[in-house]
């Protein structure tokens, strides 16, 4: 997640004055179905476009494909970002089970800092290993207790809940940050810090050119509750703006944090 500006100690200060209003009676959206959204056979790329030097940093490719394992019949999503040249810097695969849309287990893989870390998830608790240069951490997690949201997943919560978005007013939702919760199990810190709650804020309506044509186009700008968190967080590890189409199953169309903006290049729905 990389180095907060802040004291962790002002965190803990303000996670315990939050805590109370962080647990509500929801669903458990970790373990919720994203079966509608999972569109096996399909194909998507972006480019990485960064906004103050105006060119593009690099790419991201998905392809989402079914397959069998160990006698269980698995969606997944594979990803790839790659740099201008075509290397690959990080790989990604969420799996989900075919027939009910849970996500099972989530890996991620950074070649370029001898860094792996990977979630299962089994009934309401979520499991986390890091591998970083030759030193392991694990640790799990409860995310029924705030009803949380593991980034890794967030894109698929929040298609799956655009309509909910889009006709409540003053949404939100936990996120569940598991890099950060690393980083404070490594310092000693209570890991409930990196459940923030969040607010989906609706931006304008927009047509966009796509590779499918122009469509209609809704941006939600995600951040924290908290004005003193967001006073206290840097911004471009807690502020992300979605752009999805207007139309089900809601494809996302752009997706910008910090000086980045990743932009469709490529939508193939069946290959």
């Amino acid at each position: 997640m990389g180095k907060w500006e802040k004291s962790f100690r002002q965190i803990i200060i303000i996670n315990l004055l939050l805590a109370g209003m962080m647990i509500q009676a929801e669903p458990v959206y970790a373990m919720d179905s994203y079966l509608r959204e999972l569109l096996p056979g399909s194909r998507a790329s972006f480019k990485h476009w960064n906004l103050e030097r105006s060119e593009v940093t690099g790419h991201s490719h998905y392809r989402y494909v079914e397959l069998i394992k160990d006698g269980t019949r698995f969606i997944i999503e594979q990803n790839e970002n790659t740099k201008p040249d075509g290397d690959v810097f990080t790989r990604k695969t969420l799996w989900f089970e075919s027939d009910s849309g849970v996500p099972k287990w989530y890996e991620e893989e950074d070649l370029r800092e001898d860094f792996r870390i990977v979630n299962t998830y089994s009934g309401k608790m979520m499991k986390t290993r890091l591998d970083k240069s030759g030193n392991a951490m694990e640790f799990e997690t409860d995310l029924s207790k705030q009803q949380a949201v593991p980034f890794e997943v967030v894109i698929f919560f929040l298609r799956k809940n655009l309509i909910n978005i889009l006709q409540t007013e003053d949404y939100s939702f936990t996120l569940f940050l598991p890099l950060l919760a690393l980083e404070l199990e490594d310092k000693g810190l209570p890991r409930s810090m990196s459940m923030i709650r969040m607010v989906a804020e609706l931006k304008e309506k927009i047509n966009l050119d796509t590779p499918l044509g122009q469509m209609q186009a809704r941006k939600i700008l995600i951040f924290p509750q908290s004005g003193i968190l967001r006073a206290l967080l840097p911004r471009e590890k807690t502020h992300f703006e979605f752009t999805f189409s207007a139309d089900a199953p809601h494809h996302l169309l752009e997706f910008e944090v910090g000086e980045t903006r990743h932009m469709l290049t490529q939508l193939v729905l069946k290959e």
